[in-house]
């Protein structure tokens, strides 16, 4: 088992937003931008955006009635102001990351999804459309927790060069 250090640092925090106009009016009147967003194919309506808060830290606004390919859970339920769903830890080093948490004994899985199989190695992953290398593990208290690695030219390198 390596002892090298696991993660670069935090990556993201992905927020449910009910309006998605006011949030990114929200987030740039506190100085932020927006980077780029995501959709599935061009012309259809973005179901995620990414705002720079600094270089390589970003905040991930998702509307809630989007057309997400990665759909929230059925049983997803809201609790007053509770609007995070997840957040993620960039790593630069998939491939030891993986096998250092299975050998410590955490299910790490292919992504959020009910019917999402178990990652044993880096080849059981795939590059989300944003050029990263994604997988998923849960804490204690189910909370969902996104590992990536960039890898190449991903469009946060694209849209927030050094």
């Amino acid at each position: 088992m390596s002892d090298k250090k696991l993660f670069k640092g935090l990556f993201h925090i992905c927020l449910f937003c009910s309006d998605i106009d006011k949030s990114i009016d929200f987030y740039q009147k506190l100085g932020m931008e927006v980077l780029f967003n995501l959709q599935e194919k061009e012309g259809d309506v973005p179901w995620d955006y990414y705002i720079k808060v600094a270089h390589g830290q970003y905040v991930e606004l998702q509307p809630v009635h989007s057309d997400n390919p990665h759909p929230h859970p059925e049983d997803t339920k809201y609790y007053g102001n509770q609007t995070v769903w997840h957040f993620a830890l960039e790593t630069e080093d998939m491939k030891n990351m993986i096998e250092v948490l299975n050998e410590r004994g955490i299910e790490v899985w292919q992504h959020p999804e009910p019917d999402a199989k178990r990652v044993y190695s880096i080849d059981d992953i795939f590059l989300s459309s944003d050029g990263c290398y994604v997988c998923w593990i849960y804490d204690p208290d189910g909370t969902p927790i996104e590992l990536m690695e960039q890898v190449g030219e991903t469009k946060q390198r694209r849209y927030d060069p050094e």
